[in-house]
């Protein structure tokens, strides 16, 4: 067999490798609240790409198909509104969806193996019956069992980087952990190891780590100034430029006014934001709690996404770093004052 042959067969072998690795979707369903001919785009959460336009008409989605190399978890958006509903698989084979444009999440995703599985966690994130405890630990189990199960998936990473708010920092690092070589070593999962390794220096039951910055008066500050001085301190991490930072604001401003005679400490840490800009949003709001501008908590405190908000008790020690819901905060701050009446 001569040189050229051989290149032949390789380059063959090479069309054929690419060619086996392609899928065909489709996407069918219903949509709710929606116009009679809306428009709703199919979007790559993790790569930030529109792969299709979905039209609807009299609340169905007209069947839609395509083509893929490897599967990729979606979401839909409707055009001219801001927002995504989350969130399926797009893989091989028929996802049947069942949309309502005015909810966050899709009702439900199914018809192909992970949309079968991802069904489980959409009905715990649908529940609206369950308390936040509840609502922790049914989610936290149903990730669990995706990720054990399905290692090499994409899903994998993707739900332990949805969840990683409601796990320990330990606990997602062992999930991590559990995913194949190739997924562990993604740029994506090797980032979050890294915050979660700074979590795990500043996890519950950890003495606080120093951090410093500036008053809004240009005066030099840090998180000792407040933290480990007898007051529990809750640690408000914020931007201006962080919409639902600002919107829940005047619930931080409601909770220290509520609390403040008896014992609590509120403190804003702002992130990747400019004094300027921080300041205009505490003059707008009224905000009457100390601020720290120009710290840097994304390398210090591993802080992944704002709004965050740790829990400090009165010997600096962190009590909570998982406070994930307005519900959530008001249920420890009364557990702890009144217990401390």
């Amino acid at each position: 067999m001569n040189k050229k042959v051989i290149i032949t067969i390789l380059l063959a072998l090479v069309t054929m490798t690419g060619l086996a690795q392609t899928f065909t979707w489709r996407i069918e369903g219903t949509v709710a609240n929606a116009a009679p001919t809306d428009t709703l785009n199919v979007i790559d959460t993790e790569k930030q790409r529109k792969i299709a336009t979905l039209q609807v008409k009299d609340g169905n989605i007209i069947p839609t198909s395509g083509t893929l190399d490897e599967p990729a978890i979606c979401a839909i958006s409707k055009s001219g509104r801001r927002g995504w509903i989350s969130f399926f698989v797009l893989e091989s084979g028929t996802v049947n969806l069942t949309v309502d444009l005015d909810l966050a999440y899709l009702i439900r995703t199914g018809g192909t193996p992970m949309n079968d599985e991802l069904m489980a966690v959409l009905e715990v994130q649908n529940n609206t019956d369950i308390d936040y405890d509840t609502y922790v630990k049914k989610m936290c189990e149903v990730v669990r069992r995706i990720v054990s199960n399905h290692p090499d998936h994409p899903l994998s990473p993707f739900l332990i980087g949805q969840s990683k708010a409601l796990f320990t920092s330990t606990e997602s690092i062992g999930l991590i952990e559990k995913l194949s070589p190739d997924l562990q070593a993604s740029p994506k999962m090797a980032r979050l190891k890294e915050l979660l390794m700074l979590m795990q220096e500043t996890d519950e039951g950890k003495m606080f780590k120093e951090l410093t910055g500036v008053s809004p008066d240009g005066k030099p500050t840090a998180i000792s100034d407040f933290v480990g001085r007898g007051n529990y301190v809750l640690a408000d991490f914020w931007a201006s430029w962080c919409g639902p930072c600002t919107a829940d604001m005047p619930h931080i401003i409601a909770l220290y006014e509520k609390y403040k005679d008896k014992g609590l400490k509120v403190i804003g840490i702002t992130v990747r934001d400019t004094p300027e800009k921080s300041d205009s949003v505490v003059q707008k709001l009224g905000i009457p709690f100390p601020q720290i501008y120009e710290s840097k908590p994304m390398s210090i405190y591993g802080v992944t996404g704002i709004p965050h908000k740790i829990l400090f008790a009165p010997d600096g020690t962190i009590l909570s770093r998982r406070i994930a819901s307005r519900k959530e905060l008001e249920r420890r701050l009364e557990e702890i004052f009144n217990n401390n009446k």
